[in-house]
């Protein structure tokens, strides 16, 4: 029993020993020459460039959808969506506007009515918001829709619609949007459109040009009210003047009058004086006359 380990040991070491010799001839083998290099890269470079064409995906702006469309039927009469968004994506917005613009008809909208919708997700989750604005005569109402993933602030988003709405009343006259048919002015106003997607495609930027601009404005208005303040005070002003004028020249006609009436006074004294001593004589006279005589 103790010779067969002994036997079998070394033929297990003599079987091992070709293993290890052919060790190092395995890497050898696996060196590609240099002329075969090349070839390897170019074989290689198709299959990588499906692989990374699918992480090369555009950028999704913050605003996905603007359109205009009549307050009265509820007609789309242009609209133009990001091209990076998915068909589901504009199929949710599209549901909310048609919401929006029902809602718009029912009431009926009046001009600056403004309302929101919230556009879901197969999921159930708020994937994005379509915001809608009615314009100063009541004949529009201009929408737009925004991501979820990017913080839009609803105060910017109707900025904007307040400046597209005026926008297409410079371009459109109201007879035009009042007969179109829907989709007819997606021409006309495409270019427009497209233009201030990409100037509201970054919120933040955005919103630092309307702080700047808004604090401007309160400036403005500051040094309106002050100039306006200025001239009230130059109007009182004047009629403070004019007032002391009215009373200065009353106070000298007082004057005038108080002088003539104490004038008159004292004259109207020695009258009385005069008619009592000529009374007080002449009844003197009549005492006497019977002495006298």
């Amino acid at each position: 029993s103790q010779s067969s380990p002994s036997r079998t040991f070394p033929l297990v070491l003599r079987s091992a020993a070709p293993v290890r010799s052919m060790a190092p001839s395995a890497p050898c083998s696996a060196v590609a020459s240099p002329a075969a290099r090349p070839s390897a890269s170019r074989s290689a470079s198709p299959a990588a460039s499906p692989a990374a064409s699918p992480l090369r995906q555009p950028s999704l702006r913050a605003v996905a959808l603007l359109g205009v469309g009549r307050a009265v039927d509820g007609a789309v009469l242009a609209q133009h969506a990001d091209k990076a968004g998915s068909v589901i994506e504009l199929h949710g917005l599209e549901e909310a506007t048609s919401k929006l613009l029902q809602r718009a008809g029912k009431l009926p909208a009046y001009p600056g009515w403004r309302d929101r919708q919230a556009v879901l997700d197969e999921y159930g989750n708020e994937s994005g918001r379509v915001y809608a604005l009615c314009d100063p005569s009541a004949l529009c109402v201009v929408f737009v829709g925004v991501r979820g993933e990017r913080q839009f602030p609803e105060r910017l988003a109707f900025g904007m619609l307040q400046e597209f709405a005026e926008k297409v009343h410079q371009t459109e006259s109201q007879c035009s949007l009042s007969e179109a048919k829907a989709g007819r002015l997606t021409g006309s106003l495409k270019g427009m459109m497209k233009a201030l997607m990409k100037e509201y495609s970054d919120p933040s930027k955005v919103e630092k040009v309307m702080q700047v601009q808004e604090k401007v404005h309160s400036i403005k208005g500051l040094m309106h009210d002050n100039v306006k303040k200025i001239l009230e005070t130059h109007v009182s002003l004047e009629a403070l003047q004019t007032k002391s004028q009215n009373m200065s020249d009353s106070a000298d006609k007082f004057l005038k009058q108080s002088v003539c009436l104490k004038r008159q006074v004292q004259l109207r004294n020695v009258r009385v004086k005069v008619i009592t001593g000529a009374c007080i004589t002449a009844f003197a006279l009549y005492l006497a006359m019977p002495l006298l005589s």
